[in-house]
């Protein structure tokens, strides 16, 4: 190697060294700044009186700035504070693991390791406590008397334990009579130490100078010593119920306390999960149940739920907001969501927690929308309705105690209308759903978590300096910096971890040749389509009646009788209504129809087929049954118990279930693993709704899904376009959200295909399909290169 090589790689190594070093600073100044921020808020929390609080800040503080000995004497402080012993003993042995441990914090947390049964640390820290007592100390004799307490409990207790091995000791089960001094202590009769909220240690505050503060005078006894012969273990966190269940009889005052301490203890801990226990319906999967917890404990209700799609956002933020409302922690909640998916969330919540939500598309809404959003409750409200000028003021001036917005990312952008509605809510709990909080900038990032904790990535222009340059090329370091905040607030779990694995799906489609009376059925109603010059009411009326009639001539016949005589309508208009009216009566069969009696035949077991229309519903349950083919109906009239039946029969028998979209809203049909869409919705997303019913977690088997298409109708332009251009059956469940949300253009997919199947001219009409399929592709390709940006920046260290 050459001098000049020499050179070269000498100052690339000074360059990457030096670029690990102001990275490092970088990251102890902003350490150190978070973890100010966090020992000022539990200095607050301390003196308002919210104690589980300034633990939980303290704790975090101390996780920042381990050696710290302010951010340590703080947690104790808050720790005895909050009357929790395994906060108080972490905060001591944190403590007097940075600094010469003291005396009387050995003496106190040799007690706590006592009283909490750790009587192998109790007498560890008893013979510490002993190597240097101190010759001159404040209430000397206190202190020695409570080691000399230690000491006697901890060999009693040894002894009872090696006479008595076969017994249980009783769990803070009250004394019939006063136990001696020499057998009986509590944390209250010893000296504490001094880290009080009403007076907070300054920062020169050690282990060293802990002293006690006006300790409770120890009472000697004349009485010779003995032991008891009821064995006794002291414990610090008391169940109210247990304490209960040992006394044949309790006085009111007693029975009372025990409750009020049980329901502040299932208040604070989330170890068990109420709402899993009453969730309907629920595949119980670790991951989410982690996640839960983690929201709830750890990040206090305010996070970042970034799951890769498909793994459950939806149901995590349900089993959070369930928790909330069962502790009674939550009484008004809202939920923001996209207006497709208004309907979906009420489902869910009605469905598997049986929380009745409030929407944005009730009758009630649009009665009296100021009163509607005054009421308590759950609401579930479109984004863009909430932040129309109409509602605004009425959504941003109430408090909420729980927000949680669902598909975040379309928040990206600090400076939309959207963004500025969500920053003004007043919410004490807030939750962002999204599986990518990045788009190709990592400012969007900056944005969300600025929603949720401002000023926890620091300023935006030293934030957009350091990570924010050379076009999102992020290096590595910068990116484990990025990971490293983001574990304080975003929780990512990946398939890759979560061990969540769907068998594959195979879809095929049936292009079905229409009689003659279908074709000509359809041929006026698209010749009444293509003779309108505006849109409105007609255009939407001729919309569903196309759906219908790609359906069945029965879905439609009875809407063309409704509006036979309907004088709002043109001329030329109404005149291609009644002929079409008039083929849909001649049409007594259907070709559909007859290709689904020879699939099911032809294929006998389990079949879940579904329909849009009721009056389809009727026609193939008529066919089937002079078929003599064992089904079963279900339809938005049939009540939930008679749903859980016919699914059950359907099960049993292997029969045909038939179903509209509405009546298998809110049931999971694993069972079975062969689908059969008899029309198909317009919007992508229903489609996939459908599958999802079968093709989600707990299906063992591989998915066959079955498209019937009418020739010649819209649905066969749709099909071609989603098949070939977004490969809609192969993706999972979720992803066709995600890239119609890229799509440029302000109208809704089912508005571009009815637009463009309305043209005059073939030539028209195929060019317009054909630049909707573009722009699908490239919302694919968009969506792609997204999920690759964030799987390259979170990779797999923010799960839980």
């Amino acid at each position: 190697m050459d001098k000049r090589e020499r050179l070269r790689v000498q100052r690339q190594h000074l360059r990457k060294a030096r670029s690990r070093d102001a990275a490092q600073k970088r990251g102890s100044v902003d350490r150190q700044l978070r973890a100010w921020e966090k020992l000022e808020a539990a200095q607050q929390a301390l003196d308002a009186r919210a104690y589980e609080e300034a633990v939980e800040y303290a704790q975090a503080a101390v996780t920042l700035v381990p050696r710290d000995s302010y951010a340590a004497t703080l947690y104790v402080a808050a720790a005895e504070k909050s009357g929790n012993s395994r906060h108080y003993i972490a905060s001591l042995e944190h403590l007097i693991s940075i600094a010469p441990p003291s005396f009387p914090a050995l003496v106190r947390l040799a007690q706590l390791h006592c009283g909490a049964g750790n009587l192998e640390r109790a007498a560890g820290l008893a013979t510490e406590a002993r190597l240097i007592v101190p010759r001159r100390l404040a209430q000397r004799r206190q202190w020695l008397a409570a080691l000399e307490g230690v000491e006697r409990a901890v060999a009693n207790r040894v002894a009872l334990r090696a006479d008595t091995p076969q017994r249980e000791l009783p769990f803070a089960r009250p004394l019939t009579s006063p136990a001696p001094e020499a057998t009986r202590f509590s944390p209250a009769s010893v000296p504490p130490t001094v880290a009080t909220a009403e007076s907070p240690p300054d920062e020169s505050t050690s282990a060293a100078a802990l002293t006690p503060a006006a300790p409770a005078p120890t009472t000697a006894t004349s009485a010779p010593r003995r032991n008891l012969e009821i064995p006794i273990t002291v414990a610090a966190d008391v169940v109210g119920l247990d304490a209960l269940s040992g006394t044949a009889a309790s006085d009111l005052n007693e029975v009372t306390l025990a409750l009020l301490a049980t329901e502040l203890r299932d208040a604070e801990s989330f170890d068990r999960l109420l709402a899993v226990e009453r969730a309907q319906g629920l595949l119980r999967l670790s991951h989410q149940e982690e996640t839960v917890r983690k929201t709830l404990s750890v990040l206090l209700g305010r996070a970042l739920l970034a799951d890769e799609v498909g793994l459950g956002k939806t149901i995590e933020a349900g089993l959070i907001l369930s928790e909330y409302l069962l502790r009674g922690r939550v009484r008004s909640a809202l939920v923001l969501t996209p207006p497709s998916l208004v309907g979906q969330w009420r489902e869910e919540l009605a469905a598997k927690f049986d929380i009745a939500a409030r929407t944005t598309e009730d009758a009630a809404f649009r009665s009296d929308p100021l009163r509607w959003w005054e009421e308590p409750g759950v609401i579930v409200a479109s984004l863009p309705t909430a932040r129309s000028e109409r509602h605004r003021h009425a959504v941003t001036g109430r408090p909420w105690d729980l927000v949680i917005v669902d598909e975040a990312h379309t928040l990206k952008n600090h400076r939309t209308e959207a963004y500025a509605l969500v920053q003004s809510l007043q919410s004490r709990f807030l939750l962002l759903l999204t599986a990518t909080p990045v788009e190709n900038r990592v400012e969007e990032l900056y944005n969300l978590v600025s929603l949720i904790r401002p000023g926890h990535l620091g300023g935006r222009q030293a934030f957009v300096r350091s990570f924010a340059t050379n076009n999102g090329q992020l290096t590595e370091t910068a990116r484990g910096e990025i990971r490293n905040l983001l574990s304080e607030i975003m929780i990512r779990n990946t398939r890759a971890l979560s061990g969540v694995h769907l068998p594959p799906r195979f879809a095929r489609t049936l292009l079905v040749q229409p009689g003659r009376e279908e074709h000509a059925l359809y041929d006026y109603l698209a010749a009444a389509l293509r003779s309108l010059a505006t849109t409105g009411r007609a255009r939407l009326l001729l919309s569903t009646l196309l759906q219908e009639a790609g359906s069945s001539p029965q879905a439609v016949r009875g809407t063309l009788e409704k509006v036979a005589g309907d004088e709002s309508l043109s001329e030329a208009v109404r005149g291609d209504l009644a002929s079409a009216a008039d083929f849909a009566r001649r049409a007594t069969g259907s070709e559909k129809t007859r290709a689904l009696l020879q699939a099911v035949q032809g294929s006998p077991g389990a079949t879940v087929v579904f329909t849009r229309f009721r009056g389809t519903l009727a026609f193939l349950a008529e066919a089937l049954a002079r078929e003599g083919v064992q089904h079963e109906c279900l339809h938005g009239d049939i009540p939930a118990a008679a749903r859980a039946g016919a699914i059950d029969r359907c099960r049993q028998a292997g029969s045909v279930l038939l179903s509209t979209d509405v009546g298998s809203e809110g049931l999971n049909l694993q069972f079975c693993h062969r689908l059969i869409n008899f029309d198909l919705p317009w919007n992508p997303m229903r489609i996939e709704q459908r599958i999802g019913r079968l093709h989600r977690i707990g299906q063992e088997h591989p998915v066959e899904v079955v498209n019937f298409c009418l020739a010649g109708s819209i649905e066969e332009r749709i099909l071609g376009i989603l098949d070939e251009r977004i490969n809609l059956f192969e993706l999972v469940v979720g992803e066709v959200e995600m890239i119609l949300g890229y799509l440029d253009s302000p109208r809704e997919f089912p508005e571009l295909v009815l637009d463009a199947f309305a043209e005059h001219d073939e030539v028209d009409r195929a060019r317009s399909f054909a630049r909707i399929a573009d722009a699908l592709a490239a919302a694919r390709e968009r969506y792609r290169t997204v999920k690759l940006f964030d799987e390259a920046l979170f990779r797999n260290e923010l799960g839980v």
